[in-house]
């Protein structure tokens, strides 16, 4: 009964945006049944060939920047069917120690190519793959590195990507202990579902039960702050049991959660196998009204149980346990500097994207040459540069005028205001005189609505309609 009541809630809610409205704008790619989410700008799968020298090329002499760090651990216990990155499962320990010492290198060859004794990082984020694969002893090297090579003394926040069968019983117990003597101030906990069937669909090694038993561990251990992932619209997954799945989630003692749609286009370094069930079992994904249905679902269980939007799909009881990592690189605009297979940085004006390889042997090759292990990048242009300054805020929080034109020399009003009006006639933003921001509407479409600022080079569906391009003006 309490499943339909709030799927009854949500088609009501759904009425009200009009739907069929939206999909009449042509913002919707596929009607819907199409997404790519707007993660950054330009999209990382559309760097062309490039080694370190940009990235590091007269640093000194480019405007400066606020960095926060990000650091890449490949290692997995299984390999999910829905990831888009590169992962390494079940490797022995002693492949895991190679990684490290190269990692080591890779961290020491960053920073003096920067200048710097180390980096001074305001905000810390250990993804991947699993960081918490690592066994204790690795853990410990792990952390110690991350504290030599990066000034922590202004870090708002230390945070850690885990899984739950890597951080339970008395290994696990150790490794979130190592964290929290570090100073690691949050975990992002990748759950995905609280369905055993669904999990076990996904390719994931945890069940319900070791999820439970993996917050309880980190709270009796003392992690302040608790995130954890869920993915909605999979392959068998009903509304019903994502009804359930929220409402799991708003009764545990956690921070919060973020909401992920499916992602079926590769949207990182390697094209997940999800593309394989797609195009075998397609009646198996649920179509656009489901999706959205499902999305409404997410949003208003938490809104309504005391989870607040702070950033866009990201949901929290307090705005201290959102992630300061994003918060700073999306609102702030903040640069990254990022190590580790896979990773990417943003410093002073250039993008870069690490190898990534299966087998690692690329990474240590350039390592071993001297060079930090980028091979893909993008020196940004004066017009990625406007783009990314406007949509990026806009679709997590709003764009401030003023910061927008001291950063740019440019006004909001003057590059976009014919995308801004023809959104505003759709009720999708606001404006006022110092701000533009999503309207409640906008954000429940909040990455169709940003794709509207994409140079048409980049859209990843170029079938979306586009008002016009201020670059061809």
């Amino acid at each position: 009964m309490q499943s339909q009541y709030w799927i009854e809630k949500a088609k009501q809610a759904l009425n009200h945006i009009n739907i069929a409205e939206i999909r009449q704008t042509g913002i919707l790619p596929d009607n819907g049944n199409k997404f790519f989410p707007v993660i950054g700008y330009p999209p990382l799968t559309m760097f062309s060939e490039m080694d370190d020298t940009p990235l590091f090329e007269n640093f000194q002499s480019r405007p400066e920047r606020p960095i926060s760090a990000y650091v890449h651990i490949p290692f997995c216990p299984s390999r999910c069917t829905f990831c888009h990155w590169i992962t390494k499962t079940k490797s022995r320990e002693e492949e895991v120690d190679v990684y490290l010492d190269y990692l080591n290198k890779e961290m020491t060859l960053y920073k003096n190519k920067m200048g710097l004794s180390a980096i001074p990082a305001k905000s810390v984020l250990i993804g991947g793959g699993t960081p918490t694969y690592l066994n204790p002893k690795q853990m410990e090297k792990f952390m110690t590195m991350c504290t030599t090579h990066f000034d922590l003394s202004g870090c708002t926040q230390f945070s850690v990507e885990a899984e739950p069968t890597t951080i339970i019983g008395e290994e696990g117990r150790a490794k979130l202990q190592i964290m929290k003597d570090y100073g690691v101030h949050r975990i992002s906990l990748g759950v995905q579902s609280f369905d055993d069937p669904i999990l076990s669909y996904m390719g994931r090694t945890h069940n319900h039960a070791q999820t439970l038993e993996s917050i309880d561990t980190m709270r009796d251990v003392g992690i302040e702050h608790i995130m954890i992932d869920l993915i909605y619209a999979y392959p068998n997954q009903t509304v019903e049991t994502w009804t359930q799945n929220m409402l799991t989630a708003i009764s545990l003692d956690i921070d919060g959660f973020q909401l992920y749609r499916l992602r079926i286009k590769q949207h990182g370094d390697r094209q997940g196998n999800i593309i394989r069930q797609f195009n075998k079992k397609p009646d198996q994904f649920a179509q656009a009204d489901e999706i959205l249905l499902m999305k409404m679902l997410g949003v208003q269980i938490a809104e309504e149980n005391g989870f607040k939007e702070y950033q866009a799909r990201v949901f929290a009881k307090q705005e201290s346990s959102m992630s300061h990592y994003l918060r700073d690189w999306t609102n702030e605009l903040f640069d990254v500097a990022g190590m580790g297979v896979s990773a990417w940085s943003n410093l002073r004006g250039v993008f870069s994207l690490n190898v990534g390889d299966h087998d690692l042997s690329s990474y240590y090759e350039l390592i071993d040459a001297g060079k930090v292990s980028v091979n893909r990048g993008k020196v940004r242009t004066q017009d990625d540069e406007l783009r990314r300054s406007f949509l990026l805020p806009l679709k997590n929080i709003k764009v401030d005028k003023q910061a927008f034109l001291n950063r740019t020399g440019s006004s909001v009003n003057e590059l976009f205001q014919t995308e801004m009006d023809w959104l505003k006639s759709y009720n999708l933003i606001d404006e006022n005189n110092d701000a533009v921001w999503l309207t409640s509407r906008g954000r429940f479409f909040a990455d169709e609505v940003t794709t509207q600022f994409f140079n048409p080079e980049y859209l990843p569906f170029p079938e979306v309609a586009k008002i016009r391009s201020f670059g061809n003006k």
